[in-house]
């Protein structure tokens, strides 16, 4: 991010904490809090004291987690801290482990799920499932412990203070996969408890911990901050139990909510769908206008919901403008709490590192794998073929400097007779991190394939932006 580029809050993740909603930021180290029954903003919250992971970390992005009276926040495998509403409150080692849950004891970081493990036969005992695993127990005010768990961990979640895992057992079985040699493993799982007034011992098990799974089970989720993981309303007369509601008003008014896309291509829309809690009936359907649902949560009354915005010609270079709404249950009406592009968070942003010494050769190596579009692909008989159908003519530029530098990908397409349409590849983020386009050609083949292009270039353009 340039020094006199703007950085405006983009609703990421939406966590309830007492009567505060916070608002964490995509990408920076920022929080707007705000008062969960008015709406208005309480306190612009940051923590740049903990610094960026690499970018390919798994699972991506802020994990957080609500505390008594703020907020544990984490980037997968790094530093893991505490903010309140007045700051940094302390920060502590996660040992490599995620941010997965937080009881009375202290917040849990946790191991990654078993990688998956497929056999050539039925009967292959199970691999890499043995020893113990770490969990670090971290609590302001104390020194992060190490709690041993003798088997590999799935789910976990806290409910009344307890602390819940669910971990495999020693039976198994195998599915088959389709082919003869391919057999998945399927661990039969169970629950152990960890009572809030329980002090955390050396070491968990199943022999001396086991329990009846929490409530809710089957929505135990390992992520956090209330993300969509699905783009697509259910259909009208969806009654599965295994696709819950994205957000469940915790009133006895009793709504389920869901939020996704409705439509194709460029004419897709945000819609919200409001059910009376376990039903099929409809309450409300809500169109929000273009744009993707980004995450969601309930409060008593209201769906909050991060809503990205489209650009209108649509480029790579810019993220799109992200607002936050509320949708009143009781009618279904819409208010904007948050305008896209209305919070400057400018001053709370990590800095600039130095620029990084293979920036030259970088950029060349990025240009030069999009060089020839014209003749992308190389057929059995030496042919060869432009990306898709229709496409010449095409350029590459290289336009601005670290770390607004961009390829500018420009192209006469056959179907928009008369225009040379452009696609622009950003090269670095907004931390001046290299951003990997790697799969650039595929996704504007992709864009070309499925006529996913803007009827109009914008005022002046020289181009059609796709």
């Amino acid at each position: 991010m340039a020094d006199q580029r703007r950085r405006h809050l983009r609703p990421g993740l939406l966590v309830e904490v007492g009567d505060r909603i916070w608002v964490v930021d995509q990408m920076q180290p920022v929080a707007v809090v705000l008062d969960s029954r008015t709406s208005a903003q309480v306190a612009t919250v940051a923590w740049p004291e903990l610094s960026p992971v690499a970018q390919d970390s798994w699972p991506s992005g802020w994990q957080v987690r609500p505390a008594s009276d703020g907020l544990w926040v984490q980037q997968a495998g790094g530093p893991l801290a505490l903010v309140t509403e007045d700051g940094l409150r302390s920060g502590h080692l996660s040992g490599g482990r995620t941010l997965g849950t937080v009881s009375a004891h202290g917040s849990w970081c946790l191991p990654d799920p078993p990688v998956q493990d497929i056999a050539a036969t039925e009967d292959t005992p199970p691999r890499g499932r043995d020893g113990f695993h770490q969990l670090f127990l971290a609590h302001p005010g104390r020194t992060t412990v190490t709690v041993l768990l003798d088997a590999p961990l799935h789910a976990a979640c806290s409910q009344d203070g307890a602390l819940y895992l669910q971990v495999e057992t020693d039976r198994w079985s195998r599915r088959n996969l389709g082919t003869p040699d391919s057999w998945d493993l399927k661990p039969e799982l169970s629950w152990l408890r960890l009572p809030a007034d329980e002090s955390p011992p050396d070491q968990l098990s199943l022999t001396t911990h086991a329990s009846a799974p929490p409530r809710d089970a089957e929505r135990t989720e390992r992520d956090s901050g209330r993300r969509l993981g699905a783009r697509w309303l259910p259909p009208a007369d969806h009654d599965n139990p295994h696709w819950g509601p994205w957000a469940t008003d915790p009133s006895p008014i009793g709504v389920d909510w869901w939020a996704g896309w409705v439509g194709h291509g460029r004419n897709r829309h945000v819609t919200v769908l409001a059910r009376d809690a376990g039903t099929t009936i409809q309450r409300h359907q809500v169109d929000l206008g273009p744009g993707t649902a980004h995450a969601a949560i309930a409060t008593a009354g209201w769906l909050w919901l991060a809503v990205e915005r489209p650009t209108r010609y649509a480029t790579y270079a810019d993220p799109p403008p992200t607002a936050l709404i509320r949708v009143r249950a009781a009618d279904g009406a819409v208010e904007t709490v948050l305008p896209a592009d209305a919070v400057d968070v400018t001053a709370h942003c990590w800095p600039l590192p130095p620029e990084p010494v293979d920036t030259e050769d970088y950029t060349a190596f990025c240009r030069d794998r999009l060089t020839d579009l014209d003749h992308y692909w190389t057929h059995p008989d030496g042919h060869r073929a432009p990306l898709t159908d229709g496409l010449g003519d095409s350029r590459v530029d290289v336009v601005g400097t670290w770390p607004d530098t961009e390829l500018h990908v420009t192209f006469t397409y056959a179907p928009r007779p008369g225009r040379r349409l452009r696609r622009i590849v950003p090269l670095f983020d907004e931390l001046g991190r290299q951003a990997s386009p790697e799969s650039t050609a595929i996704h504007l083949m992709e864009t070309l394939d499925t006529n996913d292009i803007p009827e109009d270039a914008a005022p002046g353009a020289d181009y059609l932006d796709v």
